[in-house]
């Protein structure tokens, strides 16, 4: 349950690791579902090319988030200039608060889009590792929206600390909602 630093230059290399995806979905590994046997210059063991396919998906977190509307007006409540096709990229260690989170949002994009797919039978919509790829799609989905609502994890001055004004927490409007609360809620 740890982010993996790079020990030379403190950079975030993955927000989870092989332990934190294993421990998510212990089956796939347990029952040898998963084989490093198709996987060209495959790496000594199991958990090295998990922690690969971490890597991946944290830079692709990284990527949904800078995209994200939600990051450019974090970027402009913080009283950064934007410029459209430039957009800062999120930098992972000035993030202080909710790492749990993160850490979960990255094992399960990782089962999602990686390990699960090289498994699941798409054949019949109703095997079990498709119903595992849409159950982490909306964990996935669920966690990325309850951070990007409520940015409350971000140092953006790098201080150390994180201020009342580097939390930025929004409300989701609806249209058409006949009366239904506008309150983010968290499951």
């Amino acid at each position: 349950m740890a982010f993996i630093i790079n020990q030379e230059t403190g950079a975030v290399i993955s927000y989870c690791e092989a332990e934190d995806i294993r421990s998510t979905d212990q089956r796939v590994f347990e029952a040898n579902e998963f084989d490093l046997s198709g996987v060209p210059d495959s790496p000594a063991t199991v958990d090295d090319y998990v922690e690969d396919l971490a890597t991946k998906a944290t830079a692709r977190i990284n990527e949904k988030i800078r995209a994200s509307h939600q990051w450019v007006q974090y970027l402009h409540h913080q009283g950064q200039a934007i410029d459209p096709n430039d957009i800062p990229e999120i930098d992972p260690t000035l993030i202080l608060k909710r790492k749990q989170d993160f850490t979960d949002m990255c094992a399960s994009y990782t089962l999602k889009e990686y390990i699960l797919p090289s498994i699941a039978d798409f054949g019949n919509p109703e095997s079990s590792e498709v119903q595992k790829i849409k159950y982490h799609e909306t964990r996935f989905t669920d966690i990325l929206t309850e951070l990007l609502q409520i940015l409350d994890w971000y140092d953006f001055d790098s201080s150390g600390t994180i201020t009342d004004q580097e939390k930025q927490i929004r409300t989701v409007r609806r249209r058409r909602t006949r009366g239904q609360s506008s309150v983010v809620r968290v499951r």
